[in-house]
Parts: structure tokens; C-alpha cells; sequence
């Protein structure tokens, strides 16, 4: 009995220490751009940015070109970004970001955990156990990619025509994807009074305007600008 007790225990410890986890210890590097340059002339359409400032991102991303019909897994093409390690490996979200998941069939295979590459022109699906649980040929290449926009923090002013001499502009923030409701903004400007756009520290020349397109240059970004090339 006790060898048996022993014996189980062993196999215990065995499944323990074989069962490991990823490494989830990928930062994305966050940057900060201001569009357009400052004092450049630009002409922009109704519903264009007359100022977008914001958060860049960059990671490490999985890129797919066309979709894996496979016998346990369909993945769909994508990027997928970068979550962590696995014994030295990169492994990459289940999840692209358009938000496409991995098909599988459910209650018959394994949901997968991540992906991964081993070679090139290979991808492969890591089930919950972290193992290679299925491997196809694609066309799929590892790359940085930069995101801008509302997959972080943004701040934009937005054209929305004129009638006689005012102009409409709406002041928009977005914080991942989802507007701030609380810091949205519509703010008419008379032309006849001045030709000079403030808003948040903001402050735009207006040159030309209809009620299609405005001329503009941008004297001064808003004021948290942290102004980088991207």
C-alpha cells in the first residue's frame, strides 16, 4: 500500500513539474505622435481629423496571409500579437486583432492556447497542455508592426462643414477603441470674428473653408503633445 501511495505521488509530482505555463512577460512599446507637422499647410474633407494625437504601439505580431482550413483547426488571416515565451519560443494570442478566434470543434479537440511558429512557412496551434497540437504549412511571417489610433489613448479634432461663415468642429477622445462620451465635444467657430481655432491648448490657423473642405495649419498641438516620429 505504501508503495503504491509512493508510486502515486511520483506520478504527481511528474504531471506538476511537466505542466508549465507561458511566460507572459511581453511589453508593447508605447510611443507618442501629434498629425500633422506643425505650421505645414493642409487641406482635409468633412469628417477628416484636422488634428489626431495620440498613442503608437508597437509589438511583435504573428501575420497570416491567407486563411488554415486544417483538419482540427481553422485559423483565420490575421495578425496575432505577441503574449509571451514558452521555453524560449514566442507564442501569440488565439485571438487576431480584428478579433477572429480559432475554430475548432468543441468537446472533440483541445481549445487552443496561443500559436506558434517553428520554422518558416509553419504554423502551428498550442493546445492547454502547451504542446504543438496540430502544425500546417503557411504563409506566415513573424514582423513588428506600429498601431495607431483607438487601440490606445486618442485625441482628435474632427471637420464638419460650415454654414456661412462658421465652421463646426467635434473634439473626440477615444481611450481602447470605445469613446469617451464625457470628453466629446461639438464647438461652432465664427469666422468673422477671428480666424483662429482654440481648443485644449490646440490652436489652428484656418485658411480656407466650404462647406466640403478646410485649409488649415496648426500653429500648436493640444497641450499634452509629446510630439515623435513614427
Amino acid at each position: 500500500m505504501k508503495s503504491l501511495v509512493k508510486l502515486s505521488l511520483s506520478f504527481v509530482a511528474v504531471l506538476v513539474s511537466g505542466c508549465s505555463t507561458i511566460n507572459y512577460n511581453v511589453e508593447a512599446k508605447t510611443t507618442f505622435f501629434s498629425q500633422p507637422p506643425l505650421k505645414e499647410v493642409v487641406e482635409v474633407y468633412v469628417g477628416d481629423f484636422m488634428i489626431n494625437q495620440g498613442q503608437a504601439t508597437t509589438r511583435e505580431y504573428l501575420v497570416l496571409q491567407a486563411p488554415v482550413d486544417g483538419f482540427s483547426y481553422d485559423i483565420p488571416a490575421g495578425a496575432y500579437a505577441r503574449i509571451g515565451e514558452y521555453k524560449g519560443n514566442p507564442y501569440f494570442s488565439s485571438i487576431s486583432s480584428d478579433g477572429l478566434t480559432i475554430g475548432f470543434a468543441a468537446g472533440l479537440i483541445d481549445p487552443p492556447k496561443a500559436l506558434h511558429t517553428k520554422k518558416p512557412g509553419e504554423i502551428c496551434v498550442t493546445s492547454v497542455s502547451y504542446q504543438s497540437a496540430a502544425c500546417y504549412d503557411a504563409p506566415v511571417t513573424v514582423e513588428e508592426r506600429t498601431l495607431t489610433g483607438q487601440q490606445s489613448f486618442q485625441q482628435t479634432l474632427i471637420y464638419n462643414g460650415s454654414v456661412g461663415k462658421k465652421i463646426n468642429i467635434s473634439y473626440r477622445e477615444f481611450n481602447d477603441g470605445m469613446a469617451r462620451n464625457a470628453f466629446t465635444n461639438n464647438v461652432e467657430y465664427d469666422m468673422n470674428k477671428s480666424n483662429f481655432i482654440n481648443y485644449k491648448g490646440a490652436r489652428i490657423e484656418v485658411l480656407e473653408f466650404d462647406n466640403t473642405s478646410i485649409k488649415f495649419r496648426v500653429l500648436k498641438h493640444f497641450r499634452n503633445d509629446i510630439t515623435v516620429e513614427i
